[in-house]
């Protein structure tokens, strides 16, 4: 039986954003100061909200907004309070900003203890209509079914009938999709991207029944031209069934284009990629041309297809690339060898990949779950420099912490806007191991290997 959660009235004064981004407000209860987590709200609202103490920290639901804060902007979204995506659109674009930089900056100075210099943000060129990839929520009850994202903190699914932050050609993925599921029964996600000639790209997971309908129309998108391709997978299906092309094709951080496998991890903004990849390539230590040790191997974990592969390839002398993802390890092969470049690419767990002994530069880009298998055994190993790719400031900052013990500092850090109006930011950082300094790192975790979230 669901226990039934009591909630009390308070007026409650934002004061921050959390990571997550959610308003927090503190509140006294009886002998206890409490923080309140907010959805929606802005650094200055005071509202008033039903507040649930039984969870840590407290959670509420605004009932009234009493006084909106001056950073406050009218969402240009019809369903920005209720879809579960752009969870900040209801914030000035400066505010975002700010809103980054100081959760950031907070979470890295703790990791290291001490304070840090200003963290750079290499903003969109554009808020809306940038992503081209995008994971969308199915709900099929036999009619009409529901295609969008989940609410927040919710399994329910938003019905969206266009997205206002999507690429054109992937907004129009939509009614295709709604007409596909039309009948049938289940739920499932769809990871859409943009494949060949910038037509969609579909990776179907579904639980349940799908019928020959369905079937039959998703081979009609893909010989009449409105997808390249797709894969399905359904309930026990050890391959997935494949129609078309359903590899995506993307703008890797070289500047030219990446296939990537369906469902695959790719950056959202491909324009912003470009900027993350010069990034990378000078704190690795490369400029325009060898700068850093070139007398030992570059080691890349987490290397996905290749996004980073194919810039550090042209400069390393040595790259030893490691991805777990079988389909993965293949495109960044592929995407190698269409450039005339080599790297040894691994097919094995990055976060337990032994590191050669000779490495002394690590680049790495894991899921937003983090690498804390190989932050501890960087922290143990010879490595002097480490450029850390990351989408979670959290995680970010629990490596960070387990490498400054082993005696790294973080030299520089910048930050990049890859997901306007939404709480998520890219993150790169540097960290060059102090001289002298001997690893210390704590006892390392197990850490299961798992797949990359999305954004």
């Amino acid at each position: 039986m669901q226990k039934i959660r009591r909630s009390e009235r308070f007026r409650l004064a934002i004061t921050s954003i959390a990571p997550g981004g959610q308003g927090v407000a503190h509140v006294a209860r009886g002998e206890e100061r409490r923080a309140v987590f907010v959805p929606r709200a802005a650094p200055g609202d005071v509202l008033e909200a039903e507040v649930d103490f039984e969870q840590r920290p407290a959670r509420a639901e605004a009932v009234r907004l009493l006084e909106p804060s001056a950073l406050r902007v009218a969402a240009p979204c019809p369903i920005a309070e209720r879809c579960g995506g752009c969870d900040l659109m209801h914030l000035t674009r400066a505010a975002q900003h700010d809103v980054h930089r100081r959760i950031a900056s907070e979470l890295l100075e703790r990791a290291t203890g001490s304070a840090l210099i200003e963290i750079p943000m290499h903003t969109a060129p554009s808020s809306t209509g940038y992503r081209t990839r995008a994971r969308f929520a199915v709900h099929a009850n036999g009619g009409r079914p529901m295609v969008g994202y989940r609410r927040a903190a919710s399994h329910h699914t938003e019905d969206v009938a266009a997205c206002l932050v999507l690429d054109d050609r992937l907004d129009a993925a939509l009614p295709l999709l709604r007409a596909m599921f039309d009948g049938e029964k289940g739920d499932g996600e769809v990871a859409a991207a943009l494949g060949d000639k910038g037509r969609p790209v579909l990776e179907v997971r579904w639980r349940g029944d799908l019928k020959g309908n369905f079937f039959a129309r998703l081979a009609h998108h893909v010989e009449s031209g409105g997808l390249a391709g797709a894969e399905v997978w359904l309930p026990g299906a050890r391959e997935p069934a494949r129609t078309g092309d359903p590899r995506a094709v993307t703008i890797g951080a070289d500047g030219e284009t990446l296939l990537v496998p369906a469902g695959g991890f790719a950056q959202a903004h491909a324009a912003l990629n470009v900027e993350l990849g010069r990034t990378v390539l000078a704190f690795a230590g490369f400029e325009a041309s060898p700068t850093g040790d070139t007398s030992r191997p570059v080691v890349e974990l987490f290397a996905g297809s290749g996004n980073f592969t194919v810039l550090l390839a042209r400069y390393a002398p040595s790259l030893v690339a490691v991805e777990s993802d079988a389909s993965a390890v293949g495109a960044a092969r592929a995407n190698l060898a269409a450039r005339g470049l080599r790297a040894r690419v691994v097919e094995g767990d990055a976060d337990a990949f032994d590191l050669p002994a000779k490495a002394r530069t690590v680049v790495l880009d894991p899921p937003r779950t983090g690498a804390s298998g190989a932050a501890h055994r960087l922290a143990a190993s010879k490595v002097r420099r480490v450029v850390y790719v990351s989408c979670d400031a959290t995680t970010l900052a629990r490596d960070v912490e387990t490498l400054v013990h082993a005696g790294f500092r973080l030299t520089r850090a910048e930050m990049f806007e890859m997901f306007p109006h939404t709480s998520h930011v890219e993150l790169v950082a540097l960290l060059e191991r102090t001289p002298g300094a001997s690893a210390n790192p704590p006892a390392a975790p197990a850490v299961p290997p798992g797949r990359r979230g999305d954004a």
